[in-house]
């Protein structure tokens, strides 16, 4: 029936309007929904994921999960579900989207403006039809230039985010996204990506490259891939060396003597207990 109708419309001239009429409908939510993610296979990576955090029983340790391009919030409720179901509920899911699809200028990277549309009232929709409370979901309204400054992470009291999701598909949404996020990643952090590489073979820079520029401008991150979620993804565990590194001296400097000694080789032991403030 679909076929007759957009063919009845093609030659009445009125196939522009009939499908910003049909975009329209979908962006409220009143016709089918296809999610944008795998939803079994994304839910396995991010239980993979967190599980490689290795929080040492401290949940807290998490921090929030940031998401940038949200549309309907298939990978959102993904992402409550495995949190909910490690016992993680303390966590925040904040999600920051236009709600407006793609932006004008995005056809040079083979989008088109409006791709993806979903109004907020209708994500909400979606994401308590899902099962997700949300009282633990923020949803921040707007354009990246307005949304992503110190404001809102203030408003937000933002400080450690344990997971991140970058699906804003273009480069320089992708590298907003991944600078508003440094300062929120500690020791560690999980960093996904959902549109990778595919952008460079049009000859484009994307969030591949985005990616390599955000970690070649902050030297103490250093990033391991992991196991993604479909061939257009790609995941990554980033590690803060100099946090790290702080931390084991810390936690050297508070261990006694004779504990440290025990804890590693009798030679490197020896070495090290000979440079210990006595």
């Amino acid at each position: 029936m679909r076929k007759i109708i957009k063919k009845l419309a093609r030659i009445a001239g009125l196939e522009k309007p009939a499908h910003a009429a049909w975009m329209t409908l979908k962006a409220k939510g009143l016709t089918p929904w296809v999610p944008l993610v795998p939803e079994d296979d994304f839910r396995r990576c991010v239980q993979a994921a967190i599980r490689s955090l290795d929080l040492s029983g401290d949940p807290a340790a998490f921090g929030d999960y940031l998401e940038f391009g949200v549309s309907r919030g298939s990978s959102l409720a993904c992402v409550h579900k495995v949190l909910s179901e490690a016992g993680m509920t303390q966590a925040r899911l904040i999600g920051f989207d236009s709600f407006e699809g793609m932006p004008s200028g995005s056809e040079a990277e083979g989008w088109t403006e409006g791709d993806f549309r979903s109004t907020l009232p209708a994500t909400k929709r979606h994401l308590a039809s899902k099962g997700v409370n949300l009282s633990r979901v923020e949803l921040v309204k707007g354009w990246f230039d307005d949304t992503l400054n110190d404001g809102t992470r203030d408003r937000l009291n933002l400080s450690r985010a344990g997971l991140i999701m970058i699906d804003c598909d273009i480069y320089s949404a992708s590298k907003q996204a991944l600078e508003f996020c440094e300062p929120f990643i500690g020791e560690q952090a999980i960093i996904m990506f959902d549109d990778w590489g595919w952008a460079e073979q049009m000859g484009k820079a994307g969030q591949k490259e985005a990616f390599a520029e955000f970690l070649a401008a902050h030297p103490s991150l250093k990033a391991n891939e992991i196991m993604g979620y479909n061939a257009s993804s790609r995941v990554f565990h980033v590690r803060r060396e100099a946090v790290a590194a702080k931390t084991r001296r810390r936690t050297r400097k508070a261990m006694p003597a004779c504990v440290l000694a025990m804890a590693i080789p009798m030679a490197a032991g020896a070495e090290l207990l000979e440079a210990l403030p006595v």
